[in-house]
């Protein structure tokens, strides 16, 4: 709510969030991204409504069916979590999907990163079995790969990478760009930020 001399006012206005997960049985698994939602949407003066949406009930019965569409109409915004393993995983790449061709404001976290770079270059770049080496080992078109795979190390002891990484991007590519971007937002509001990261011509 808003306040004015102290009192508090009634939100201006509605937003209504999709979030396409396959733990929203559990809401407390994504109780942070409720946090960020709810104190994103006060700060803009909203009320925010969320609607908790099982991926799996969004995956089609044949390659033409598009009922799950129905589940996503009306949405200002579709979110997808993180999560680990296979399943529910065609059903995000139909939310995804929905998204990009209706144009509604998409965001993916960590596994909804992965799985809409798997939808694009699915139903964009033509790569029809485009996959995460996760969830399909065999395909031809791996475009995420699991950590161990890139350094040729057997045994981790998990799959996600935490702390510092020596990280080279290419000049003048969309990448250096947004993360000299990154970094000077960090610098004007007094946030530290230390990283590896370099540039080379390629």
């Amino acid at each position: 709510m808003e306040r004015l001399g102290g009192a508090l006012l009634p939100p201006r206005d509605n937003v209504s969030i999709a979030i396409v997960g396959k733990y929203v049985e559990y809401e407390d698994s994504y109780k942070s991204l409720k946090e960020a939602l709810t104190h994103g949407a006060v700060s803009q003066h909203l009320k925010l409504n969320v609607t908790w949406i099982e991926a799996e009930g969004l995956e089609s019965k044949t390659p033409d069916d598009r009922s799950y569409e129905a589940q996503l109409e009306g949405f200002d915004g579709i979110l997808v979590p993180g999560g680990f393993g296979k399943r529910g995983i065609e059903g995000m790449l139909n939310a995804i999907r929905y998204a990009r061709e209706k144009q509604v404001p998409y965001f993916g976290i960590c596994l909804g990163m992965q799985t809409a770079c798997i939808e694009f270059a699915r139903n964009v770049c033509g790569l029809k079995d485009a996959n995460s080496s996760e969830f399909d080992p065999a395909s031809q078109h791996r475009i995420i790969y699991k950590l161990r795979e890139l350094l040729g190390v057997e045994e981790m002891g998990g799959t996600m990478r935490l702390g510092a990484w020596t990280c080279i991007l290419q000049e003048d590519s969309l990448a250096a760009k947004a993360y000299a971007e990154r970094r000077r937002s960090a610098s004007g509001t007094g946030i530290g930020m230390s990283s590896t990261a370099s540039t080379r011509r390629s």
